[in-house]
């Protein structure tokens, strides 16, 4: 096993892709879009260590959820880790949804062994950089550049439960009284994450 570094985990959302699912936010991203929500997420620094497995047993001892989300920061940037994570949970009957700005078409020409891996760990795949300058109202996508790639047969259809409509902010307090607030809101200003602890 692997260790991840991440910046926050939360336990359950329903703005993050199909059904009530797990949200994990990796630390560091290289691609830096413009207006980006996540910007404290950029930097490649220490925050939460945690072994795959172990995240992998805290996941598939949610009860009532049905998948886990890796978004960011970059979650190609720590591809080997995810992907030892996603087919944990998979095994357990979980699905993968998975958050990159990287383009599918760079993902798959460029043919490095744990971005495939990755690949092969994630049912749904939301890919390519938010463009500020193409706003979207598909709740799953930030900017219509992106494209929405099923790479296994598991959450066809339903791409467009996510949130119930496109602008959706979900917000949690947690048992400690952290605030996550979550989702696409209509205004790309807004903060759209904060660390915390769970639902």
């Amino acid at each position: 096993m692997t260790e991840l570094n991440y910046a926050g985990f939360l336990a359950c959302s329903t703005v993050n892709g199909p059904g009530r699912r797990a949200v994990i936010w990796v630390q560091g991203c290289p691609l830096r879009c413009s207006g980006c929500f996540n910007q404290d997420l950029w930097p490649f620094a220490p925050r939460n260590r945690i072994r795959t497995g172990d995240l992998a047993d805290r996941i598939t001892a949610l009860p009532d959820i049905e998948g886990v989300t890796f978004s960011g920061g970059e979650p190609f940037c720590q591809a080997a880790a995810l992907a030892e994570v996603g087919e944990l949970v998979r095994e357990k009957g979980l699905t993968v949804v998975t958050f990159t700005g990287f383009p599918y078409r760079e993902l798959r020409l460029r043919q490095r062994a744990s971005w495939n891996a990755l690949l092969h760990a994630t049912d749904l795949l939301i890919t390519g950089p938010y463009r500020p300058d193409l706003p979207c109202s598909h709740p799953l996508r930030a900017s219509a550049n992106q494209e929405i790639v099923h790479l296994s047969d598991l959450l066809k259809g339903r791409e467009d439960e996510s949130g119930q409509a496109a602008g959706t902010v979900e917000y949690t307090i947690s048992p400690e009284g952290v605030i996550t607030a979550t989702g696409f809101p209509d205004h790309h200003d807004f903060l759209c994450f904060m660390n915390t602890g769970g639902c």
